[in-house]
């Protein structure tokens, strides 16, 4: 890597082959004057990197990455494995993925091959491994992307992935006797003879452990040929590998990026749910030790052959592009520099239109990367920093995803529920999945982890609270092992051997039939689902009538367990009682809640290399206050605050 290029990075996706060649340098120009630093190229360019079979023409793309790093602007290379050109398919038509009734898609679109294909594996390591040996050691590229947004909808039902998948349950299960117990197979004469008698989950009444197998199965093997890039790429270039993720909650991301160096993720959010990539970015953050890269986002509105979004407002686009700085990555790129001029995604939101001229938000962007370089030292030297974290485990997605025990919950629901009033009494929350270590945080909150068997983490958790953390566990929660079965000898795995509780029933009440308090006789209010347990003194919820066996559990319980705490939440109830709860839950495990008002403001505290500070982001066009416990520099403005600060809608702040 070159050492004239510099996070934070504020890039573009560009696409110079959809361009004549006479176009670029005035790209490049404008670039510059929007304060461009990075652009990201190649990624769907195949084709033209390869028009024939095993004849490559890299001459124009040389050319590219020369004058973009001419002009001081850093390239990230993508492979083009998402869009194979035409030649390919019809060398192999078997490369492209089939659907349950056998059809295969045809050519046209992008991520429509099957991952197992052996010719389409052979083919995307050749382009790979020739692009490593032209770019790999080139000064101008500091990152690579390998494909592009690949994750499982409903699979691939070819035979090839149809034989791969038995393999894959023979490897886990070992036998098919093994296979039909843990499934419980007796139960409609299911029972198979071996794992090539297992048919694909297609258009019945499956089994929901066959369901959730077959959506594993698929995504590990978009991630086996996600790694298969990137041992090739690996020997070749020193810059940092990734591949451009989107947030779908099936894909294991941890396992996704084992393989990789960074973590590179592309959103679209609007003002109504910009929370939502801020809580992909919490998660992201902890799955490796260097900031992450957001790889797309939209300047404007997302958009294919119309409009599927609308203006947003003025300032939008700032606080958009300034959230993944604050939540401690590196680098925000969009998508994309020019809208393209004809073809797919034509009306999507950009920089530049398609005849070269800036759009509405290029003084936005242009302030950007004014900003970026004012706070790039404190950037630089410090992370994020909090002792709170949530857990999301793509494992329990999965298995909500097939059982999900009320249809009016999802598990999206159900991890947002905790997540919102987390953010919106000011708390920065890491969002972990069950294989992150545990200890560094004083409050964890388990909205609804069906299952704790995963990577040892019943365990694990059961010593973090002996030795002083405080467990917030939420409903559905230690009900499922980890293939999505039931305890048949207890309710739970581990909580009421744990905390000293005994469970007496779930009830769905989703006509409110139930009435509970508070231990102080505050009405605890109406409820979609409970848990109900025998009360003692550490009983926080009480329920007081509606149905008389009811009368007298408990659906909220506090216990002291060695150093630590445990509060079992075994309601589906309103954010105010969450809220409750997590203020309980801070106040117990030593954590200070700071002084904010609103419920949009993004709290980002971070410290390192003797440096402290935060900063706030306003993300709903609301506005807000926040109280500042000691005076503090804004690097953006220069403006020095004590007390109360108000924040305008989208305003952003980078305090020191």
């Amino acid at each position: 890597m070159a050492a004239a290029y510099h996070a934070p990075y504020l890039g573009v996706a560009y696409y110079p082959e959809d361009w004549d060649v006479s176009e670029i340098d005035s790209d490049i120009a404008k670039m510059k004057e929007a304060g461009i630093n990075t652009a990201r190229i190649g990624e769907f360019a195949w084709y033209k990197m390869e028009p024939e079979p095993g004849r490559y023409e890299f001459g124009w793309l040389h050319d590219v990455v020369d004058r973009l790093g001419a002009a001081g602007i850093a390239v990230v290379m993508g492979t083009p494995s998402a869009t194979p050109p035409r030649w390919l398919s019809k060398l192999y038509p078997d490369i492209m993925q089939s659907d349950e009734n056998g059809i295969r898609k045809q050519h046209g679109g992008r991520r429509h091959c099957c991952s197992n294909n052996p010719h389409y594996r052979e083919y995307s390591a050749r382009i790979a491994r020739k692009l490593g040996e032209e770019f790999g050691r080139d000064e101008h590229i500091i990152g690579w992307q390998i494909d592009n947004e690949i994750y499982t909808d409903v699979g691939c039902f070819c035979p090839n992935c149809v034989g791969k998948f038995a393999e894959y349950l023979r490897e886990k299960y070992g036998n098919i006797d093994n296979l039909n117990r843990a499934w419980n197979l007796n139960l409609f004469s299911q029972a198979y003879d071996s794992f090539a008698d297992i048919p694909t989950p297609a258009r019945a009444w499956v089994n929901p452990h066959h369901k959730m197998e077959w959506k594993i199965f698929h995504n590990s093997c978009h991630i086996d040929f996600v790694h298969m890039q990137a041992d090739i790429l690996r020997p070749l270039t020193d810059a940092p590998i990734g591949t451009d993720t989107m947030p779908f909650r099936r894909m294991d991301y941890r396992h996704m990026t084992e393989k990789l160096d960074i973590v590179q993720f592309n959103h679209y959010n609007t003002e109504a749910n910009l929370w939502n990539a801020a809580m992909w970015m919490d998660h992201l953050r902890t799955l490796k030790d260097r900031p992450f890269w957001v790889t797309e986002t939209a300047t404007c509105w997302n958009g294919s052959v119309d409009i599927n979004q609308d203006l947003k407002p003025e300032g939008f686009c700032r606080a958009n592009s300034w959230m993944p700085l604050a939540l401690g990555g590196e680098a925000n790129m969009y998508w994309l520099w020019r809208t393209h001029w004809a073809g797919h995604e034509l009306t999507h939101g950009s920089v530049l239109s398609s005849s070269g001229r800036p759009m509405h938000i290029f003084h936005e962007v242009q302030r950007l990367s004014r900003e970026y370089a004012l706070a790039a030292d404190f950037l630089q030297n410090t992370k994020v920093k909090t002792a709170a974290a949530l857990h999301y485990s793509a494992l329990n997605y999965n298995i909500a995803g097939e059982q999900s025990v009320l249809n009016t919950l999802t598990y999206d629901k159900a991890v947002s529920s905790f997540y919102c009033p987390m953010i919106c009494q000011g708390l920065r929350p890491d969002m972990i999945d069950a294989r992150q270590p545990l200890d560094s945080y004083k409050l964890i909150v388990s909205p609804m982890m069906m299952t704790l068997e995963e990577d040892d983490l019943a365990e694990r958790m059961a010593k973090w609270v002996q030795d002083g953390g405080v467990w917030v566990v939420g409903p559905m929660s230690d009900i499922r092992t980890e293939i999505g079965t039931k305890y048949t000898d207890r309710p739970y795995g581990m909580l009421e051997k744990l905390c000293g509780v005994r469970w007496k029933y779930d009830i769905p009440d989703r006509k409110h039939y139930l009435h509970a308090v508070w231990k102080d006789g505050t009405p605890f209010g109406e409820c979609d689902w409970y848990e109900l347990f025998e009360a003692d003194e550490d009983a926080l919820v009480t329920v007081t009538d509606g149905y008389s066996s009811a009368e007298g559990l408990a659906p909220v319980i506090m216990k002291n367990i060695g150093k630590g705490a445990v509060i079992i939440v075994g309601a589906l109830m309103s954010e105010e009682n969450r809220r409750r709860i997590l203020t309980l839950a801070c106040e117990r495990a030593g954590i200070r809640l700071p002084e904010v008002s609103g419920d949009s403001i993004l709290v980002c505290p971070r410290a390192g290399e003797g440096r402290e500070g935060v900063i706030l982001v306003e993300h709903a066009g609301r506005g807000g206050t926040y109280r500042c416990e000691k005076p503090m520099l804004d690097l953006l403005s220069g403006k020095e605050y004590s007390g109360v600060i108000t924040l305008a809608p989208y305003d952003v702040l980078v305090l020191e």
